[in-house]
């Protein structure tokens, strides 16, 4: 007699099947490209007994994941932020006064005729001061500054002689919102800043041009931002990397047991900015590309790192799908080193100068960059702990 076997029977040995193969193409996928060597044998018995989640003890990046952005274009600059797109520095390196740090391209403080390193001396018709400044422009739509210029004026003869400009500029905010490359040259001190929110593809010549043009006015050191940076492409980081390096040899690599995703890269001789002294802002979200390149500037141009410890996460990941599936799995398959080869996975780079802050106040702090504020440096403790760590 025939046997006939319920719909249900027949849907549990298709499961079974697709189970089977799964997993047979998980421990394949181990094999060719995790970073580490694991037994196909202890693969098989996390599968068995704990499923796809149970890989995470062998790999805790392992799993299904949705699609990966590869930061091949600069990202946008974020949401409206309701800026005047302006920095205002305050009184450093024993210069008073408070000053336009930098003034942005197709803003509406360069529309209103501001320039970088115009002295401020009044806002809303009040003296310039820090608390003044931040009350007078923060929560507020518009704003008008009185400032100070240099300038170049005829002299007595036709010659030309340095006199000083005085006016006032009304700002009206629109959606400005900072790049999320960008610089500027702190001139009491001549120290360059610059501020990378990622490594996208071309972001090493922007920094790169930045600062040859940062170096041209006098800067003899640079302060890199890389708080909240999340990471992007180690070849745009190795890029800015060779230009700090005081000889040819290794500034970065990318290790794994696997020669198609080993990479070492090399400054092939003494970098241009060899001589400028460095330091880096980090803080717990700065992980990944950026982490790996705060610790080889350090190795290389022995950066002062300045903040919080950063986030311990310096191994790459790639998707694969999984046959026919709609399913993508992800694995690691390579970490980042700097030149010393330590490891920072799980651990993190320690900086040499601490800021702690309370947990109310990083988050004002996060806010007041994310919102392009103008009056950000004015109080904030990583940046003015650069500056002192720089010039002592």
């Amino acid at each position: 007699m025939r046997k006939i076997f319920p719909p249900i029977c027949l849907l549990l040995a298709v499961v079974s099947c697709t189970d089977k193969k799964f997993n047979a193409d998980i421990i394949k996928l181990f094999e060719r490209h995790s970073y580490q060597e694991h037994s196909p044998q202890k693969i098989k018995e996390l599968l068995d007994d704990k499923g796809a989640a149970g890989l995470r003890l062998l790999d805790k990046y392992a799993g299904a994941i949705k699609a990966r952005k590869r930061f091949k274009r600069a990202p946008a600059a974020g949401p409206a932020a309701g800026s005047s797109g302006l920095l205002i520095g305050g009184p450093t390196g024993g210069g008073g006064g408070f000053y336009l740090l930098r003034v942005f391209q197709q803003s509406p403080a360069l529309a209103a005729g501001l320039k970088d390193e115009d002295r401020i001396l009044e806002v809303n018709g009040i003296a310039a001061g820090a608390e003044t400044l931040s009350r007078e422009i923060q929560g507020r739509g518009q704003f008008r500054l009185k400032v100070e210029r240099r300038g170049a004026d005829k002299g007595r003869g036709g010659g030309a002689a340095v006199g000083l400009q005085t006016f006032e500029a009304p700002v009206k905010k629109t959606d400005f919102a900072f790049p999320v490359v960008f610089g500027f040259y702190e001139p009491r001190t001549k120290t360059a800043f610059v501020r990378i929110s990622v490594f996208f593809e071309g972001s090493s010549r922007l920094v790169l041009s930045g600062l040859d043009a940062l170096e041209r006015r006098g800067a003899k050191k640079v302060i890199f931002d890389l708080r909240s940076n999340r990471g992007g492409m180690p070849d745009e980081a190795a890029a800015i990397l060779n230009c700090f390096a005081a000889k040819a040899g290794p500034v970065l690599e990318l290790k794994s047991r696997h020669k198609g995703y080993s990479r070492r890269f090399d400054a092939p001789a003494r970098g241009k900015f060899a001589g400028l002294k460095a330091a880096a802002l980090v803080n717990g979200e700065t992980s990944m590309t950026a982490e790996a390149f705060t610790a080889a500037l350090k190795d290389i141009a022995g950066a002062a790192i300045i903040g919080g410890t950063t986030r311990g996460n310096v191994s790459l990941q790639r998707a694969f799908r999984l046959g026919r599936s709609e399913k993508n799995f992800q694995l690691t398959v390579a970490r980042l080193f700097p030149p010393s080869g330590r490891d920072l996975e799980g651990t993190g780079l320690t900086p040499d100068h601490g800021v702690k802050l309370s947990k109310e106040r990083a988050g004002e702090l996060k806010k007041a960059w994310d919102s392009s504020s103008e009056t950000v440096l004015l109080d904030d403790p990583f940046y003015l702990k650069a500056l002192e760590a720089l010039n002592k």
